[in-house]
């Protein structure tokens, strides 16, 4: 059996793949607005990354609406894909138990990884947003189970 690190060594092309479009979307959003809701990508196995979003049937929407719409969609294309990510502001703590605001990109391999990767953020009043060094971390599966992976 791999251990997690040495699949995460392998794996880690297309975690960032799926995961680098989902960044450039929400940084570009938190510096013109200040937030987003939840956005997904998905990686096929031509190993392009697409984005995947959700909405409500009704104009009024928030993160906790958005989510687990979204988090339906990546696992019916999870059946597809090699990968597939979630993205979503929120908040983390940092060094001395500090909290700060972090874009998260939480994406998951069908070969059984799933990492959470975050941005910190920080808006300044003279030079606005300001994003930190990207963290990695070990985090639980999006989609329960990959549809068509074997047991």
């Amino acid at each position: 059996m791999v251990d997690r690190d040495s699949l995460y060594q392998e794996l880690k092309d297309d975690l960032q793949t799926v995961a680098e479009p989902l960044f450039d979307f929400a940084c570009e959003q938190v510096t013109k607005r200040g937030a987003f809701l939840p956005v997904g990508s998905k990686l096929s196995v031509d190993r392009k990354a697409s984005l995947v979003a959700a909405a409500p049937d009704n104009n009024m929407t928030s993160s906790d609406i958005v989510l687990p719409l979204l988090v339906a969609a990546l696992t019916r294309s999870a059946e597809a894909a090699d990968a597939v990510a979630l993205c979503e502001w929120v908040k983390i703590e940092v060094s001395g138990g500090k909290q700060t605001d972090a874009v998260k990109v939480h994406a998951q391999h069908k070969r059984g990884l799933t990492v959470a990767f975050y941005i910190p953020a920080k808006k300044s009043v003279f030079r606005g947003w300001q994003f930190g060094e990207m963290m990695v971390k070990a985090a639980d599966p999006i989609v329960a189970s990959w549809p068509g992976k074997d047991a």
